[in-house]
């Protein structure tokens, strides 16, 4: 890892400004979930009963989190310590962060995200992309209302072709992604070692 590159991915700087944006969100989720314990003894429910759901939540929730935590440390030594525990603590995914990651230390020219010495202006590049890919997709649900109220207009018969249309964008999608690893059969024991793909599909 470059020096420089891993000066300001580890730095205390960093740490602030993921901590801050991290800090948020758990202030949100602390205040929506004190509203919602009022309301829930408000409307009847016992502290013993509401404990229970925090108790079951609780345990659900562990093993949907162990995921995060192995794509927090495949990411780890590519993007730094704090990077990545922003991202998959907030809005990203493994799948996307990789993805987006993988297109732009590729725009530059390196091979793949895993295999790059790059500078602190490719980290950054890294972190815009797949900031403001996220963040287009999340202000498409307030401006694309029209569209939504038309997918449900379509989708309320179940005997209409409408009806298939959120399915068939869901199994292209899916399919877009596995593509690259379905059809490389030739660098198979190269995802067997873990190494990341690069945008493309293709291990240069």
């Amino acid at each position: 890892m470059n020096k420089q590159y891993s000066f300001v991915a580890n730095s205390s700087v960093m740490f602030f400004i993921c901590g801050l944006a991290i800090l948020v969100v758990l202030v949100q989720a602390a205040i929506f979930f004190r509203a919602a314990w009022k309301e829930a003894i408000r409307i009847g429910f016992t502290k013993a009963d509401l404990l229970k759901v925090v108790k079951s939540s609780t345990v659900f929730s562990i093993v949907p989190s162990l995921p995060i935590i192995i794509s927090y440390m495949i990411l780890l030594p590519a993007l730094g310590k704090y990077f990545p525990w922003l991202r998959l603590s907030v809005i990203g995914s493994a799948t996307y962060e990789t993805m987006a990651a993988n297109m732009a230390v590729t725009s530059y020219g390196f091979s793949s995200l895993g295999s790059a010495d790059f500078s602190p202006d490719v980290f950054g590049s890294i972190m815009w992309v797949v900031t403001l890919g996220v963040f287009l997709s999340s202000m498409s649900a307030l401006v694309l209302k029209k569209y939504d109220k038309k997918m449900q207009s379509i989708t309320t018969n179940k005997k209409s072709f409408g009806a298939l249309v959120p399915n068939i964008m869901f199994l292209g999608m899916m399919a877009t992604l596995a593509a690259p690893y379905l059809v490389d059969v030739k660098n198979v024991h190269r995802y067997e070692k873990n190494e990341i793909l690069p945008a493309g599909g293709e291990f240069l």
